[in-house]
């Protein structure tokens, strides 16, 4: 099941700005949400493993049914399973839509997939999780271009990914190369993945 509830919940509870999520001031609670959330507690190995496996699902807002399914896709790919894992939830099309700045957070960029209004090589497409490929130009339809939260999230965000290109003035943009795992900005320790699914 997706996690539907606040998102500065979900940041509080892992400590930190989770990928994809808006931005909110986590300095004034630094602490777990809940009535027990200033007490400390211990952690038991498996404890660990999860907590490090939730906090990508919900990094890229992935309900448990369709995370398991990129995990076994990534582990049936040649390579670092835990890589592969990430790269296949990074070029997911919300996300890169999101990444390319086109919304302002995750959710908004999978809202603008649903509706429509985002072109994969010129055709629509609204399935969120659409793989997209190397060399496959995004873009937004003219409507959503006028959309304010699409044009002040298209003037407030830095192109810092060298794996993607986005032309600001067109709202078009291209999933330059397959992101290398260094270049992709989740703080994850995906050898504890692998580890929990391997149990």
């Amino acid at each position: 099941m997706r996690y539907t509830g606040p998102k500065d919940r979900l940041s509080r509870k892992y400590g930190e700005l989770l990928s994809g999520m808006p931005m909110f001031e986590i300095n004034k609670r630094p602490y777990q949400p809940g009535q027990h959330g200033l007490k400390r507690s211990k952690s038991s190995e498996y404890g660990s493993l999860l907590h490090e496996k939730q906090k990508l699902r919900h990094s890229y807002s992935i309900p448990e049914k369709q995370f398991r399914r990129y995990f076994l896709k990534a582990n049936k790919t040649k390579g670092p399973t835990g890589e592969i894992l990430i790269q296949l939830l990074e070029t997911r099309l919300d996300n890169v839509v999101y990444r390319m700045g086109f919304a302002p957070t995750l959710f908004s960029a999978r809202q603008l997939v649903s509706h429509g209004h985002v072109l994969v090589n010129n055709k629509k497409i609204n399935i969120p999780s659409y793989a997209v490929k190397p060399g496959t130009e995004i873009a937004l339809k003219e409507n959503a271009q006028k959309i304010e939260a699409v044009k002040n999230s298209m003037k407030n965000t830095p192109q810092v990914l060298s794996y993607v290109s986005v032309d600001k003035n067109t709202f078009k943009g291209k999933l330059v190369q397959m992101p290398q795992r260094g270049e992709i900005p989740v703080n994850i320790n995906e050898r504890l993945i692998v580890e929990f699914y391997s149990r």
